[in-house]
């Protein structure tokens, strides 16, 4: 999942566990050749190493945890963003953005179960072959779907910075017609882009156990493959998109600013009604720039890293192998947020899902003569009545 991680050692017998996905994408390889040559590198004493035996042994339960609300939330999400009276170009993108986290935390959820709960994610573990290319085909999975989440990320800043910035070009540019574009675009471009990740690994059975299987490279991937893989999708691939993202929020901020300055203005002028709408347009864009710095919070920090890890191995494994899960955990918690962050920051977003959840809910049921329930629901988009009943 983090696309450049690792390999930990657990416990005094330096044996191979850790996050697999991110070794994967970084251009090593977990199998028994592993272990003399991490010991070289690897300060025994370490605290990061500690720290990370001592979170490993955790990280599965937490992500249980992360996963299943994620996944709720993030259906949620998709619920209330489709009514009909949340149906906008950034709507459209947030939904998408939903999806791509909800499938990631979906794949995810098993690996956490089976490979940190059930066994361990260790080469010398008779893993079956069924659950070795589980973890290829979830490595892959993950990747294409971070990767579609991070670029759709990006294009949410740029439909509101347009829209904050550019007023005149707002309406022509970030439209629903350009919204469903973009999400194609950025699904189709991804999956194309990922295709030299998804052939690099294959499963073997592992002659250090007795039929349990581990993965290895494709014999026909070269050194070249694995160190462009490495910088391009551990270090391009997250700083990019973070670099982006830093800038525009700055240029959101300052937007912000000066809308909260017209509004105060507007407001001692009289003009509630004008001064209303500018507040809540602030409220959206403060949401969008929320949920930006939230991914930036939990990429920057690993890109920066992978990064250094490329010029430095000591660097790689003293501080990047040790905090592998940890990577894990933070972009899980990144990609479970964003209803947190709706709930809080969003007006109408909490009025919709009191309407869709809350209403239907809480609405006393009724029968029909025949034994069939029904409800009397009121909704912005469409508001019915099966009796003379108003909410």
């Amino acid at each position: 999942m983090s696309e450049a991680d690792t390999v930990t050692l657990a416990n005094g017998n330096y044996t191979m566990a850790g996050n697999i996905t991110t070794d994967m994408m970084n251009g090593t390889n977990n199998d028994s050749s592993w272990s003399n040559e991490t010991i070289l590198y690897i300060a025994e004493d370490s605290r990061l190493k500690q720290f990370g035996i001592w979170y490993q042994g955790i990280h599965g339960y937490v992500s249980i945890v992360v996963c299943v609300f994620g996944i709720v939330s993030n259906i949620m999400n998709i619920m209330v963003l489709t009514q009909r009276n949340m149906v906008t170009p950034t709507n459209y993108l947030l939904t998408a953005l939903a999806i791509a986290d909800m499938l990631t935390m979906t794949s995810y959820l098993p690996f956490a179960v089976y490979f940190y709960c059930v066994t361990e994610l260790d080469y010398e573990y008779n893993h079956p072959q069924g659950w070795i290319v589980y973890l290829i085909f979830n490595t892959n999975f993950i990747i294409t779907c971070h990767t579609i989440a991070m670029w759709l990320t990006v294009s949410l800043a740029v439909f509101r910075y347009i829209v904050v910035c550019h007023h005149t070009l707002g309406p022509k540019l970030c439209n629903l017609y350009r919204a469903k574009i973009t999400i194609i675009a950025v699904f189709v471009t991804t999956v194309l882009f990922c295709i030299p990740n998804y052939v690099m690994y294959k499963p073997v059975l592992n002659k250090g156990t007795t039929g349990g299987y581990w993965f290895t490279w494709n014999t026909f991937i070269k050194e070249f493959h694995k160190i462009f893989n490495f910088w391009l999708f551990g270090v391009v691939i997250k700083v990019a998109p973070c670099v982006l993202l830093t800038v525009l929020s700055s240029l959101l901020i300052h937007a912000m600013r000066l809308a909260e300055k017209k509004r105060q203005r507007l407001k001692s002028q009289g003009k509630r009604a004008e001064s209303e709408r500018t507040s809540e347009h602030n409220r959206t864009t403060a949401m969008l720039v929320a949920v930006v710095l939230c991914f930036v919070i939990a990429e920057l920090p690993q890109g920066i890293l992978a990064f250094l890890s490329g010029v430095d191995n000591d660097i790689f494994y003293n501080v990047y192998i040790p905090l592998g899960d940890v990577w894990d955990i933070l972009v899980l918690v990144n990609s479970a947020v964003n209803f947190v962050l709706y709930c809080i920051m969003s007006r109408q977003f909490r009025s919709t899902f009191k309407e869709v959840f809350l209403v239907y809910c809480l609405k006393p049921k009724h029968k029909t003569p025949n034994g069939v329930q029904y409800s009397t629901i009121e909704t912005q988009a469409t508001k019915y009545s099966t009796t003379d009943t108003k909410l």
